[in-house]
């Protein structure tokens, strides 16, 4: 069976924040070359934004910004290293306006999905919710662990942790033929 690579319209969104759904963009082991890289064009960008809820345009800059600011973000996330964050969330707040109620970015702007990804992954960094980052025993994926004994294993069940209890079945299934 050939699996067909995943795209911004049918990736996993098992992050639980745009900003580590960002970094789920890009599938492969950590510290390899990815396998696969779900931004390739705007449109794909477009796509991701709409789904989760950052903005509607994109051009081939933003798709550039928003593969740099998903490296800053993994480096931030998972090595606690948030110097890269914190140049594109400055740039962010540069051509953002605090109104009440919060930041806003022109919607015609197309880099306006990069910096209110930029922002939400400054508020998710600097939040309580960080205690709950998780990585996926299975694939690496990055996502915040919301169940009530902080036990989650997996992104997804439905997809890691059905493929691990599978291998583990299978492997007790061996160890049990005489």
């Amino acid at each position: 069976m050939v699996e067909t690579p995943p795209t911004a319209a049918n990736m996993r969104l098992d992050g639980g924040h745009p900003a580590l759904d960002l970094v789920n963009t890009i599938y492969g082991q950590v510290g390899q070359p990815p396998e696969h890289d779900v931004l390739q064009t705007p449109e794909d960008l477009r796509t991701f934004a709409a789904r989760v809820g950052v903005g509607h345009e994109a051009d081939a800059a933003a798709v550039k910004a928003a593969r740099d600011l998903r490296a800053a973000c993994e480096a931030a996330f998972r090595d606690a290293d948030a110097d890269a964050l914190a140049v594109h969330a400055r740039a962010a707040y540069a051509a953002g306006r605090l109104e009440p109620g919060g930041w806003t970015w022109p919607d015609e702007d197309p880099l306006s999905i990069v910096h209110r990804l930029a922002h939400a992954a400054t508020q998710l960094i600097s939040s309580e919710d960080l205690d709950r980052l998780r990585g996926c025993n299975d694939c690496c994926w990055l996502y915040l662990d919301r169940s009530k004994n902080r036990s989650r294993k997996w992104c997804s069940m439905a997809d890691c942790g059905t493929n691990a209890k599978k291998r583990r079945y299978v492997e007790k299934r061996r160890l049990s033929r005489p």
